[in-house]
């Protein structure tokens, strides 16, 4: 091969021109590639929001086996959403879990608790769902609130979960721990407070909306007075909508 010194300075400048406009191109081209890719993995994610599932499938897919958790979390949501199948869905779900995606410990948790594509596993839901708890799923808080009032009859730690999870806006976990601070088994009667939950909670379910009127015919005056105060406060502390963008249920 012919040593760069005895090129003629105007050829090796040629030689360098071409190299640098090559490398160039090359970069363009894996910045394009780039953008291209972000850019299905949007449209994958906007599919699965519009609930075309068919679609998310196709545009998530290469992404999931790529190793992306969140493709792999919506990929799964869209197996069960979309068709019904919790086998895939649970697979998908696993991958995404195993790298701590919050969306996918708490769905797979869910498909654990009621026994869909996957052994029916209480145990195991609440490990699952307790891991997405502490990396701040309100889902997550809720469901294994769910499960203390429900299966274990805990209506202590319920309250607690539910406590989290309405304190971030969750209305579901609002609607529950409403219903608790009625006077439930080891929790405090509190009408005030059960007022206010049931509130909050009310634009989004019907049946809060209900307890609340129910509650309201029972509540003196200066009680619903109390009430109304407090939700002022809660509201004052809660400048930001306080709807929770990822309440499934």
């Amino acid at each position: 091969m012919m040593g760069v010194d005895v090129l003629e300075p105007g050829l090796l400048r040629y030689e360098w021109t071409m190299a640098s406009r090559w490398w160039l191109c090359v970069a363009m081209a894996a910045m394009v590639r780039t953008s291209v890719a972000l850019t299905d993995l949007a449209d994958g994610v906007r599919a699965y929001q519009q609930e075309r599932y068919a679609d998310a499938i196709t545009i998530l897919s290469p992404w999931a086996e790529q190793g992306d958790k969140n493709a792999q979390d919506l990929l799964g949501a869209s197996y069960e959403e979309g068709r019904g199948d919790f086998v895939t869905a649970s697979y998908w779900y696993r991958k995404a879990a195993d790298q701590l995606q919050p969306d996918a410990l708490t769905r797979l948790g869910e498909l654990y608790e009621d026994g869909d594509g996957v052994p029916q596993d209480t145990q195991k839901a609440m490990q699952l769902l307790t891991k997405a708890s502490d990396l701040g799923s309100t889902d997550a808080q809720t469901d294994l609130g769910e499960i203390y009032a429900s299966v274990l009859s805990d209506n202590v730690r319920a309250a607690r979960c539910f406590a989290m999870a309405a304190e971030s806006g969750n209305p579901q976990a609002q609607y529950h721990l409403g219903l608790l601070l009625l006077g439930e088994e080891g929790v405090a009667r509190n009408v005030a407070k059960a007022w206010m939950y049931l509130s909050l909670a009310s634009s989004s379910i019907e049946d809060s909306a209900e307890s609340r009127d129910v509650l309201e015919l029972e509540m003196s005056p200066q009680e619903l007075e109390h009430a109304r105060g407090l939700m002022a406060d809660w509201k004052l502390s809660h400048p930001v909508s306080a709807v929770s963008p990822e309440a499934r249920h």
